[in-house]
């Protein structure tokens, strides 16, 4: 079983699609801290990624260009999207988002949440 990793990107299987929730299996960006998941805990917050991109949608996503995380298009991280998700359904680690996106996805976490 897949241990989640804070800013990793992991293929999570987000079925059965309920309302405006994204469905079917997506790759998703862990912003949990690693903490948590070592501890035992069975689910990991998550933001699901899309390959459905939204040019100037800032604060409520964050875009990454083809080929980070092994990502096949160009995709945004869906910052109005949070979901807490069973660890059981992570499927694959697809790699680390890279520092500067770290950075812009925490950003855009303080202006969605208004912290």
């Amino acid at each position: 079983m897949i241990i989640p990793k804070k800013w990793f990107v992991y293929v999570v299987d987000l079925e059965p699609r309920v309302g405006t929730k994204p469905g079917k299996q997506r790759p998703c960006l862990c912003i949990q801290p690693s903490e948590f998941c070592e501890m035992g805990l069975k689910s990991a917050v998550v933001l699901p990624i899309t390959t459905n991109v939204k040019k100037k949608a800032k604060p409520l996503r964050v875009n990454i260009a083809k080929g980070i995380c092994q990502l096949s298009k160009e995709s945004d991280v869906m910052v109005d999207q949070m979901l807490a998700w069973d660890v059981s359904l992570f499927r694959e680690e697809l790699g680390e988002l890279p520092p500067h996106l770290q950075e812009e996805v925490r950003l855009a976490l303080l202006d969605f949440l208004d912290l």
